[in-house]
């Protein structure tokens, strides 16, 4: 659970992934949303086990943890801003989630935890569903 939530309207929130991403496909369905701090971001990942099943080619692999790390998210907290992403990367093209967090969109690896800001990274998502 996380301990404090911010609100942020899905227009709002929209206004910021499209000026991040314009060139993506966004798709935020609903017209109010939660984000939480990165510290808090970072505790959760930290405790959710996600990162400690095993990958598997074309069986239990990119897609499969940023959807299963999708829903958990959102299991926590509904209307998370916390999504799915699908977009070319440093290793190719590559599912992966964003997060909103202090202001900034950040970019997670679900199968490790790894975490980068979007400005400093190489992903350019190309499908986007909060």
């Amino acid at each position: 659970m996380f301990k404090e939530t911010h609100d942020i309207s899905g227009s709002e929130l929209m206004r910021v992934i499209s000026s991040a991403y314009p060139d993506a496909r966004i798709y935020i369905a609903d017209a109010a949303y939660k984000h939480v701090s990165y510290d808090e971001l970072l505790r959760w990942l930290k405790e959710d086990s996600l990162d400690q099943m095993r990958w598997v080619d074309d069986i239990w692999d990119c897609d499969n943890f940023a959807v299963e790390s999708y829903c958990r998210a959102h299991k926590v907290v509904g209307n998370l801003v916390y999504g799915e992403c699908w977009g070319d990367t440093p290793t190719g093209y590559h599912a992966f989630c964003i997060a909103y967090c202090d202001g900034k969109i950040k970019i997670i690896e679900p199968q490790n935890d790894d975490t980068n800001d979007w400005k400093k990274s190489d992903y350019k998502p190309d499908f986007i569903k909060i």
